[in-house]
């Protein structure tokens, strides 16, 4: 009977592993799809941050900004995308547990932040007096965030 508790208890664990393993492939495959560019170079214009009880302060320079992910356990993150054009149609994924993000954008994009909040906030510096009628420029901000913070601010 003992020998069935203990093969029961490692088997769960070994599940658990082999799940999370599987949830961390599923996350890669969204990141990996790599489109043709000129001379053959593979781009595909997307981030991803990963920071798990640390932080990174990074900035981008993508000729057509596509997308990004940003996943935050007990971390932050600060994205400069400042340098970057924005294509249409681009949607960042956010996922903040404990943790924060402040995304700098230029001042003529549009921002549509769509979260659910847990114990936690998202809001855009200077949203309401900064948007352009280019609906071409539209960023729009998906995710969680659980007592976190995420920050838009323009530059």
């Amino acid at each position: 009977m003992d020998n069935q508790k203990t093969f029961v208890k490692y088997f769960v664990i070994v599940l658990v592993i082999i799940g999370g393993l599987g949830v961390l492939g599923k996350l890669q495959d969204r990141v990996t799809n790599k489109e043709a560019s000129e001379g053959g170079k593979s781009r595909n214009d997307f981030f991803e941050v990963n920071n798990v009880m640390g932080g990174s302060k990074k900035g981008y320079s993508f000729s057509e900004l596509k997308g990004g992910i940003i996943n935050c356990v007990m971390g932050g993150a600060d994205i400069n995308l400042t340098k970057t054009t924005l294509k249409d149609g681009a949607l960042i994924d956010v996922f903040l547990l404990m943790g924060g993000a402040k995304i700098i954008v230029p001042k003529d994009w549009n921002v549509i932040l769509d979260t659910s909040n847990i114990m936690g906030d998202s809001k855009d510096k200077n949203g309401g007096s900064q948007s352009t009628e280019d609906v071409s420029k539209t960023l729009k901000i998906n995710g969680l965030i659980v007592m976190g913070g995420l920050e838009v601010v323009r530059n």
